[in-house]
């Protein structure tokens, strides 16, 4: 048996696209007014609506609602930045913005100024700050702060290497339909990262992750030419059931 390559990769963005609505309770007192107003508005241009996509104006509609200490508008805003759309890339900016929608408990935020940690951009390298803020992030729910927190705890980077823990990370991710985290379980079962080899449990996560990931339909194939016609059909079978099993669910963890 072969060691079967691939690289666990960390998340590069999260959080959807930049005009995403994250609506927050809403108060009665003008300055709040303001800003949801602002945002809308931000919203609106990045949208196309009445027109072509602005994202200039939305990052200007975005910052006046930001600079306010409006939370959904500090994610958009710092998106744009990480994105260079409307305004110059800025990683440092990004990662600004980011914090104080992180500080606020927005997962999002925090998986993605995780990301900015755990790849130096924006600010300086540091894997435990990284850990610490998926940890945050996963402990919301988050599928991508789950899930980089796992690929962290593998590689023992900001943590000690815990291959339980990132198993049942992986394992809980992957469940809701998660991609990136039904590829990287796989590979765990592939390696013999969970105890021992499992090339039914590898090639059915690989064919689930090919939906998202379709790199991962090359090496499902290239895994199938060491089983046997047997462990293709209960690895089919066990992909089959799977889908059964998180069909409809939300993109959340149990």
């Amino acid at each position: 048996m072969r060691h079967i390559w691939a690289v666990l990769t960390l998340l590069v963005a999260a959080g959807g696209v930049a005009a995403q609505d994250r609506t927050v309770p809403s108060r009665s007192d003008a300055k709040l007014r303001e800003a949801e107003e602002n945002y809308r508005r931000g919203m609106q241009a990045a949208d196309g609506v009445g027109g072509p996509k602005d994202y200039m104006a939305a990052a200007e509609y975005y910052r006046k609602a930001a600079e306010s200490g409006y939370l959904p508008a500090q994610y958009n805003l710092a998106y744009l930045y990480e994105n260079g759309l409307g305004v110059k890339q800025d990683f440092a900016q990004a990662a600004g913005w980011y914090r104080k929608a992180a500080d606020q408990g927005d997962p999002e935020s925090q998986n993605n100024l995780g990301v900015l940690y755990s790849t130096g951009q924006g600010v300086p390298h540091n894997d435990t700050e990284a850990v610490r803020l998926y940890r945050l992030a996963a402990a919301q729910d988050d599928l991508e702060g789950a899930t980089n927190l796992a690929s962290m705890y593998l590689q023992g980077r900001g943590a000690a290497r815990d291959t339980g823990q990132a198993f049942q990370l992986f394992l809980k991710a992957a469940a809701r339909g998660y991609s990136v985290a039904q590829n990287n379980l796989a590979l765990m079962y592939a390696n013999g990262e969970t105890g021992k080899r499992d090339y039914v449990k590898a090639w059915a996560w690989l064919d689930l992750a090919a939906a998202g990931i379709p790199k991962a339909a090359a090496v499902r194939d290239d895994l199938a030419r060491e089983m046997t016609p047997a462990q293709l059909t209960e690895a089919r079978q066990f992909a089959a059931q799977k889908r059964k099993e998180f069909a409809g669910k939300e993109g959340r963890l149990p």
